[in-house]
């Protein structure tokens, strides 16, 4: 076995018995290591609107902050807002007002939504320097820059329902399906009722855009009031994952082996998973190493975009914390081949969560908004042959002045580097923005 297939290994191993870990409730490998200092986030609750000036006696450190935070020591406004979906999830979104040079009342921005990716958060949006996150290079470009958070991640771990909290493992029955049909949706109808705009521009990230594609299905009547959806890697079609994910989809008996031990709950939690895992690797020099494999093992090797010095600041908001069954629903789309919902394994319980006995088929035909697309070639989770199956359906890809799909111009180009890369902003944002001011002056 050669040394990356010995390290994908050791790290796929270590996740699956931290989150066994984590399931039974028995620390088990991390007793005595972990981590000293604020290694949790805390939980975003709403807040009122702040000056734009640096947070005094805090130190931008951004593994120690929540998004607000974060956004707060670097000199910007911030807020945060609740939301809560048809079925009772209440989900918190944040808020990049304006820039630090254009605060003026009269000053008009158009609305930029920005939705995370699996495991992901808001936070990943703003984690770097400001001159080189995506939040804050759209705020001072701007725009009002609104971050959504998906069910169950970080900061959007409450319910409606008193009885179902994160603890009940009731509050974990969902799927990307959920966020297609309820999170999207509330979130981005509040967006356009709170700044009464009459439409946003939407960027998603890996999962992010699956939802905003699935959302066809649910509610295709929001693409009226999206004027350009920016797919960075997107993720309908899957088969052709290079990710070890990939590969495990398509091994008989994985599915039934993952459900088993943890398909029930919680996946991968920021405050025990990472903390176990950033002990045991990211600590010691010999197995450094192994810290940044975390990444790579499922992304795609680019040691050159990513900056070493955050990777404290990246495990300790990545993952972020979804279901269980949001993963067993990835795992089947890549062993499928096809697009389509969760198969909860019964035709009872698809009647239940689907309202019928068939799995639901989302057509990308029917992801009626203008769209641009980005990816790159070696992203181990979007694939380029599945962009390109992704790409051909998508009936209204904006080709004029120029046809927006962007082939990122740089060989290693992977899946986290669209929000962790050093050089995003000239490789993909400068594109976006150009895309995004295109689409302000016409209608796409």
């Amino acid at each position: 076995m050669d040394t990356i297939k010995l390290h994908q290994a050791v790290v796929m191993v270590t996740l699956l018995a931290c989150q066994v870990a984590h399931a039974e409730h028995s620390g088990g490998w991390c007793d005595g290591y972990i981590l000293t200092g604020n290694t949790s986030l805390k939980v975003a609750q709403p807040v009122a609107e702040h000056k734009n000036t640096k947070a005094e006696g805090l130190k931008c450190d951004s593994a120690n902050l929540d998004t607000i935070d974060i956004i707060r020591c670097h000199g910007y406004p911030a807020k945060a807002y609740e939301v809560t979906t048809e079925d009772g999830y209440i989900l918190t979104m944040h808020r990049i007002e304006h820039g630090k040079s254009n605060a003026g009342d009269d000053f008009f921005r158009p609305i930029v939504f920005l939705q995370h990716d699996f495991l992901g958060s808001s936070a990943d949006w703003v984690i770097q320097h400001p001159s080189k996150s995506l939040g804050f290079i759209l705020a001072d470009n701007g725009y009002d820059v609104w971050m959504g958070n998906f069910r169950g991640n970080t900061y959007s771990k409450e319910h409606s329902n008193s009885d179902m909290s994160p603890d009940h493992k009731d509050y974990w029955d969902f799927t990307i399906d959920e966020m297609a049909h309820y999170d999207l949706p509330a979130m981005m109808t509040a967006v356009l009722e709170e700044t009464t705009e009459g439409d946003l521009m939407f960027v998603g990230h890996g999962v992010g855009t699956t939802a905003f594609m699935a959302m066809s299905h649910y509610r295709p009547d929001l693409y009226q009031k999206v004027r350009l959806a920016n797919l960075m890697s997107p993720m309908a079609y899957m088969s052709n994952m290079k990710s070890p994910l990939g590969w495990l989809a398509k091994r008989e008996g994985t599915l039934e082996i993952f459900f088993n031990l943890f398909g029930d709950g919680e996946l991968l939690p920021s405050d025990n998973i990472i903390d176990c895992l950033a002990s045991l690797f990211c600590i010691n020099p010999q197995t450094l190493g192994l810290c940044n494999e975390l990444v790579f093992i499922f992304s795609g090797f680019d040691s050159e975009q990513l900056n070493s010095t955050l990777m404290d600041a990246f495990m300790h908001h990545s993952p972020a914390g979804t279901s269980s069954k949001t993963l067993l629903h990835l795992l089947q789309l890549v062993k499928s081949g096809g697009f389509h919902g969760y198969d909860w394994g019964s035709r009872h319980e698809n009647e239940a969560h689907h309202g019928s006995r068939d799995v639901p088929t989302y057509h990308l035909y029917d992801v009626e908004v203008p769209v641009a697309v980005y990816y790159g070639d070696n992203d181990y989770l979007a694939d380029t042959v599945d962009v390109d199956m992704t790409i051909a359906e998508l009936p209204l890809i904006v080709s004029y002045p120029h046809i927006m799909i962007h082939e990122v111009d740089y060989t290693n180009w992977n899946h986290v580097d669209f929000v962790w890369g050093m050089d995003a902003k000239s490789y993909v944002y400068k594109d976006l923005i150009a895309n995004l001011k295109w689409c302000e002056s016409v209608q796409c």
